[in-house]
């Protein structure tokens, strides 16, 4: 999981208060994201040493940073009246996908001098889609 060294309560710009959705939300952008801009929204980095952040209305969105771990990751939401009761928790599961894992194989892997070697990344796996393979030739060591 991430660390952080911020501050993890946000204040929100009053004079940017007009107009801002007050239901509370949690989004997960894609990676890379830009900072959040306008009213309603904050930036936070949650790790397990930061587990939450506590945002005043009339901001009700984090933009949070992925962790940098995958498979699933779970967040929960318990939003507070002006009287100060507490909802029941909300939750949403983020499925955050992996890298790719590079497989490479050469045929045949002894050849006689400017013969053709074929090269292939056939066996290579990603969660997503492989968009594109790269393939170099590594320098000899001198």
């Amino acid at each position: 999981m991430l660390n952080s060294t911020h501050s993890s309560t946000v204040i929100p710009n009053p004079t940017k208060a007009a107009g801002v959705d007050p239901r509370a939300s949690i989004i997960i952008p894609p990676i890379p994201t830009p900072a959040p801009s306008g009213p309603g929204s904050a930036t936070v980095a949650l790790s397990s040493a930061n587990p939450s952040t506590t945002v005043t209305a009339p901001t009700s969105k984090v933009s949070v940073t992925v962790p940098n771990t995958s498979g699933t990751v779970t967040f929960s939401l318990v939003v507070t009246d002006n009287m100060g009761l507490e909802s029941q928790p909300a939750f949403a599961t983020v499925s955050i996908q992996g890298p790719p894992i590079a497989v490479l194989t050469a045929t045949p892997t002894i050849v006689a001098l400017g013969s053709a070697i074929e090269l292939s990344g056939a066996g290579s796996t990603s969660p997503g889609s492989i968009a594109s393979y790269k393939f170099s030739l590594v320098p000899a060591p001198v």
